[in-house]
């Protein structure tokens, strides 16, 4: 009879539900499948918890690989670009050189040129003073009277020049009065004092002090102020 009763009471726990939960509870396990119960659930809401964190998580994560790709973008065509700069500012100073090549080249001309010109324009001016002070002597002569000399002296001492030198000047003498005449296309300030200088040799050489004056077409200001203050006369050619 127990046999039959053990076994009538396990078929009735496989069957019955409820009867099985009676058992339990009068064994003490009702509770225990109730935490489980809680516990499984409170497991599954963790996992949907953590499965929405996740899934949170991986789109926060999947945003950040699109801007940093947006940014790998963005920097590769930084990159171009400056690659593209230092192409064009390579460019620019291989232009750049070779204008400066040119310049050079220019510039060599041009020296060689002004050399020239230089060259030129003394030996020109030599001759123009020349030429002007010869076209000159007439207007000096209608200005003074009498005749125009040139007085040559050899000034070994240097007093004119601070050097030993030929000392040349145009020399009018009217009624016993001495006239040296520096004829001149551009009288400047250090003339001023050449010629007093060979006015003071003059009156050494021949003992007469000799009346000084410039004849020009164009003399500078401090040039004229000079001369006015020494007295030393002007006539505007």
């Amino acid at each position: 009879m127990a046999s039959d009763l053990k076994k009538e009471l396990l078929e009735l726990l496989e069957r019955d539900r409820e009867f099985r939960l009676s058992v339990a509870g009068l064994l003490g396990y009702k509770e225990i499948l109730e935490e489980l119960k809680r516990l499984r659930e409170d497991m599954h809401r963790g996992f949907e918890e953590h499965s929405r964190r996740f899934d949170e998580n991986d789109r926060k994560f999947n945003e950040i690989l699109e801007r940093l790709d947006e940014h790998d973008r963005k920097f590769n065509e930084v990159i171009e670009r400056l690659d593209e700069h230092d192409r064009k500012f390579n460019e620019i100073l291989e232009e750049l050189k070779l204008h400066r090549e040119k310049l050079e080249e220019h510039d060599f001309k041009f020296d060689s040129m002004m050399r020239k010109l230089d060259a030129l324009g003394a030996r020109w001016g030599i001759l123009a003073e020349s030429a002007f002070r010869e076209g000159m002597r007439g207007i000096v002569k209608r200005l003074f009277g009498g005749s125009v000399e040139r007085w040559i002296h050899d000034d070994r001492e240097g007093f004119v020049f601070g050097y030993p030198a030929t000392v040349e000047v145009d020399i009018v003498i009217r009624d016993g009065e001495h006239i040296l005449v520096e004829i001149k296309s551009h009288v400047r300030k250090s003339d001023v004092g050449v010629l007093l200088r060979k006015g003071k040799l003059y009156k050494r050489v021949r003992g007469i002090t000799p009346r000084l004056v410039f004849v020009s077409p164009y003399i500078d200001e401090d040039a004229r102020s000079d001369a006015e203050m020494l007295g030393i006369e002007i006539y505007n050619a």
